[in-house]
Order: structure tokens, then sequence, then C-alpha cells
């Protein structure tokens, strides 16, 4: 596989892009990373630069909360995880690439949606209060399974762990420092057991890697320019407008997939 340094310098604004809004809103990372990479390239190439790029963008947020972190919350959802991610990689292994995309935008659009429900602190509070609902160990094995299964399928692994989180920090049992902590222990472990897998597999190949490594850069400068932003904008108004952007890109994947398949 010859690299085309155009395509490399697409991918790299793209994680840059990704990083920022990152910074700014607390997510959308791997929803930007790979909502707009298979516009441009291939989707199972898409994912693996976002894999490797995603492993340091976990790792440099994690260390920043490293003090609170708990390895019992994390060791829960990264159970479901061992079981879950082979599956995703069966089905990635399966996918072709206009499959691919449609996938990615469905999976886009649930984000989108759990996202903007969980921005509405308040509603989810009370709904867990009035239910007397409380996450146990089965719930945080079974986020994992899927978070596992959308990762290794389309490196998108968010959605399901979003909820869990959104329920152990509303009922008090997380922290908001636990809850990154744990997310990005979690999603850094994910990914880098992606990308071991994917390796085994032959599907990383040195041309991807040159690429993301080309990108990585893109995560630090990125994640300043997003902490800058967010100190001087509304947090709220432009997680909205994240996800409104979201939404928007994964419908044009949606839309320019499905009449090829």
């Amino acid at each position: 596989m010859m690299m085309n340094w155009v395509t490399t310098g697409l991918s790299a604004a793209v994680i840059l892009v990704a990083s920022v809004l990152h910074g700014i809103a607390g997510f959308g990372f791997a929803q930007v990373s790979m909502g707009l990479m298979p516009l441009f390239r291939s989707p199972s190439s898409a994912s693996i630069i976002f894999t490797a790029t995603a492993v340091v963008s976990n790792a440099r947020v994690w260390w920043s909360v490293r003090e609170v972190f708990d390895w019992q919350k994390w060791i829960v959802p990264v159970a479901g995880l061992a079981v879950g991610m082979p599956l995703g990689i069966y089905v990635f292994s399966q996918f072709n690439e206009a499959q691919m995309r449609v996938t990615i935008g469905s999976i886009l659009v649930l984000a989108v949606i759990i996202v903007g429900v969980t921005q509405q602190v308040d509603v989810v509070t009370d709904w867990i209060e009035a239910r007397d609902f409380r996450p146990g160990k089965i719930t945080g094995a079974t986020a994992g399974l899927l978070a596992g299964i959308f990762g290794g399928a389309v490196a998108v692994p968010g959605p399901p762990m979003i909820i869990y989180g959104t329920f152990m920090s509303a009922s008090g049992f997380w922290s908001d420092e636990e809850m990154k902590a744990t997310f990005t222990a979690f999603f850094g472990t994910l990914m880098l057991y992606r990308l071991g897998s994917l390796t085994y597999t032959g599907s990383v190949t040195a041309p991807l890697m040159i690429e993301a490594l080309v990108a990585i850069p893109m995560v630090f400068l990125g994640a300043w320019v997003g902490v800058y932003i967010f100190d001087n904008i509304p947090e709220r108004i432009f997680q909205w407008l994240v996800l409104t952007l979201l939404t928007v890109n994964a419908f044009v994947l949606l839309f320019t997939a499905v009449p090829e398949l």
C-alpha cells in the first residue's frame, strides 16, 4: 500500500479538528474522526489511523486524572470488552466500504442522540432517582461488551459507555473526575486491544502507521487549542453546535453510502 500525502494531510487535519472539539466539549474524538475520514479514504484504513491516535489521546487525558483512577471501576467494563472486541473485529472483516460507512453513520446518529440526552443532566438524574436504579457489575460488563463490539467493528465505541457512565455519575457512584479517568482508561485499553488484534490479523500496515505518526502531533496541538477555546466560550452552546455538526456528518455518510449498497 502506497501513501498518498494529500490523503495523509487531510487525515491529520481531521485528527486536529477532532482533538480541538474533544478539548472543548469533552467528547467527539471518535465521532468526528470516523465521521469525516471515510468521506475521502476507505473506512477500514480510517479506523486504523484513528485507533492509533486514540490510544495517545486517551493516555494524554488519563494522565491528567490518574490520581483518582480506580482499577476496580475500570476492570468491570473491560471484562465485557474482552469478549466483545473479537466479535466486533469479526464483523469488521465482513464489511465492504459502503456497509461500513452506513454502519458508522448509523452509530453516529445513535451517539448524537445519547450525548444529547445526557447533556440534560437534571432530566437523567430525576429519571434515575424516580426508579431507584443502581447499575451493578452486570450492567458495567454489558456496556463494555457492547462498546467492544462497536469499537471492534467501526471504531466508534462510545454510546454504550456514555449511557453507563451517565448512570454511574448521576447515581453518585462516580465523580466527574472518576468518570473521566475510567472512560479514558477503558477507551485507551479498547483501542490498544483493537490495534494489537488488527496487527495480528494483518490489517495494520507500515504506511498506515506512518500516517498515524504524522497525525499524532495534531492530538496535542488540538487539545491545547480546544482547552484555550473552552476557557473563552460558553461550553453548553458549543456542545450543542458540535452535536448539530455531528448529525449533519452522520447523514452525509448515510446518504452517500446507501446508493452503493
